[in-house]
């Protein structure tokens, strides 16, 4: 822990809890030791609860910009954005990174969580950060230099991977998805977890199978913007079904369940979304 930033990363990691359970010790010290200021531009805009963008400047106004780093909120840059520590710290739980293990990351944005990896996956382990944007790729790779981070960037697709440096133990995906690309779990040893956010507000986690699938549950993310006015199991089945008259009918019909009820199944030639059992697949792609 840095003493001079002490009590703002109390601040954080007490914002991250206060919505979810205590934090896993080896994450909890990954925040600490990693701190978020390293990777937020120096301007930028907070984005609040309601969703409002407050712009935020170091140079300008020092307090708030500090105020805005360690307050919990994600803050955009341009193309380039820092995502909640809440979210970050959901997603890190369910992938379960441990010293050794060899990770993708999906979405190198300020590169912020490529050194949270790189911190609990240790020097045995390995981090490979693919981003699309050459230029958010750029500035990332300055962060990581200056905190004295060292994972394998790439400029690429993200959806591709990096297949010449699989296989991989885990793929964490910084960015929301709604459909999971085959590759992610072709470049990963069976047994490996994928985690990414799934629509608007929620957490998929994956185990890939020794057959060449993954398959996985749903559950809450955690975030720090205003709630939804569904519950989350309604609106992940909106998510899912589309159109928000056909989904409340269902999920009316199948008693009202939370995410943690719903699962995805991937395979080289779709990906089925089910409930309770992967026998019961609602939806295909």
């Amino acid at each position: 822990m840095l003493p001079h930033i002490a009590w703002r990363l109390d601040a954080m990691v007490a914002a991250v809890t206060e919505h979810r359970a205590p934090l896993t010790r080896p994450i909890e010290q990954a925040l600490r030791a990693v701190p978020r200021h390293w990777f937020v531009p120096l301007a930028g805009e907070s984005v609040e609860r309601d969703g409002a963008r407050v712009p935020i400047d170091r140079d300008t106004d020092p307090s708030a910009w500090w105020d805005a780093v360690y307050g919990g909120r994600p803050i955009m840059a341009g193309q380039c954005r820092c995502p909640a520590p809440s979210a970050v710290a959901d997603l890190l739980e369910l992938l379960e990174p441990v010293s050794g293990q060899r990770v993708l990351e999906v979405g190198t944005g300020t590169g912020w969580t490529a050194a949270l990896l790189g911190r609990l996956v240790g020097q045995t382990g390995s981090v490979t950060s693919v981003e699309p944007d050459a230029a958010v790729a750029e500035q990332a790779a300055k962060n990581l230099a200056a905190a004295g981070a060292m994972p394998h960037l790439v400029v690429g697709d993200g959806a591709a991977g990096c297949p010449e440096r699989a296989p991989y133990d885990g793929v964490h995906v910084t960015y929301a998805v709604r459909i999971v690309p085959y590759a992610w779990v072709a470049q990963a040893r069976p047994g490996a977890v994928i985690v990414c956010a799934f629509g608007d507000g929620h957490a998929l986690r994956l185990v890939v199978g020794p057959d060449g699938t993954a398959s996985g549950r749903f559950s809450a993310l955690t975030t720090m913007c205003a709630p939804q006015d569904d519950p989350p199991g309604m609106a992940l089945v909106t998510e899912v079904l589309g159109g928000r008259g056909a989904a409340q009918r269902m999920w009316t019909i199948w008693a009202e369940p939370g995410p943690e009820r719903f699962g995805m199944t991937i395979t080289p030639k779709d990906q089925r979304v089910w409930l309770d059992r992967p026998a019961h697949v609602i939806a295909k792609d």
